[in-house]
């Protein structure tokens, strides 16, 4: 990782405090409105964001979370917002501006053009792409370094009951739409959830789910490895390892020496990363008819002691 040295530090801040200058110059000549800047800022992203929430306004803004809660409910009591539940994970309410929402919206767009308009009248054409080129330098180089991939992704290692539910369902439709599997996994999963739960750790990008993986409590410093899934919008960006990893780093902390899960032969794919966890093919059950589908069960362990 490359440090800053001092110099540039100074640099840096004293830039920022002149465009912080620059903007609340034109803020208090142009806006002449009862919306911040920071209010203006997510009235932006409800209109411009599909499937917009709360979440994805502190994620995407910086924003803490009591700060968007008090700013979203004055905008649904001034009628310019209203929320609906979604259809996919039921912990979460999109955002939409209403009709006169939209009326705002519009009218804001409009004095923000006016801004870039009164600072740009006595700029002359070759200063202004002058400065345009300066600002996409910016821009390329700080979303770059500042939005890594990876920390779009954070993992929590508490649930509430609504997590439940979304796991369970993400579980059914997974297995029902990619295994063919039928009805009676849906009965059988909710009866795992009535097992001794040690800890269950979930993955979210803006609120979204991502993945998850738990731990079940068994006799002898044991725990079963349960629940995990990866969904379809976040393969192939290091999830499932990240989630493992935490599992493995818990077990271990917690002095377990073993831990195991149950499969089935037809989920190779899971295979190579089970075994870089150290997990290794201990037990194939005879084929039988399970969950409207002929499976062959494969148990898998990995000593940690």
């Amino acid at each position: 990782m490359t440090e800053a040295n001092h110099s540039i530090t100074l640099k840096f801040r004293k830039f920022n405090r002149f465009y912080t200058n620059v903007l609340g110059f034109l803020d208090e000549h142009i806006y002449d409105s009862p919306f911040s800047l920071t209010e203006t800022r997510i009235l932006f992203e409800i209109k411009n964001t599909s499937h917009c929430t709360a979440k994805l306004l502190q994620d995407t803004l910086g924003l803490d979370r009591g700060y968007v809660s008090r700013i979203l409910k004055r905008f649904e009591k001034e009628q310019m917002v209203y929320k609906q539940k979604s259809e996919e994970d039921s912990r979460n309410h999109y955002i939409y501006l209403t009709e006169f929402g939209n009326t705002i919206y519009k009218k804001l767009e409009g004095k923000a053009n006016q801004q870039i308009e009164y600072m740009l009248k006595h700029v002359d054409g070759q200063n202004q792409e002058k400065l345009v080129q300066a600002m996409n330098t910016i821009e390329c180089i700080l979303s770059e370094h500042l939005s890594p991939e990876k920390s779009a992704i954070s993992i929590r290692d508490y649930y509430l009951s609504d997590d439940i539910k979304l796991m369970i369902e993400k579980q059914r439709t997974f297995y029902a739409e990619t295994h063919g599997w039928d009805h009676t996994f849906s009965a059988y999963l909710h009866e795992t959830f009535e097992s001794e739960i040690e800890k269950i750790w979930i993955a979210e990008s803006a609120g979204r789910f991502a993945g998850c993986v738990g731990l079940v409590k068994h006799p002898g410093n044991t725990g079963q490895l349960r629940w995990f899934l990866v969904d379809s919008a976040f393969r192939q960006q290091g999830v499932g390892t990240r989630l493992l990893q935490q599992l493995i780093d818990y077990c271990k902390e917690k002095k377990f020496e073993r831990v195991f899960l149950w499969t089935v032969s037809t989920m190779a794919e899971a295979r190579p990363l089970y075994e870089k966890f150290g997990f290794r093919l201990t037990e194939v059950k005879d084929e039988t008819l399970l969950w409207g589908q002929h499976l062959r069960e494969e148990r898998w362990d990995a000593e940690l002691a």
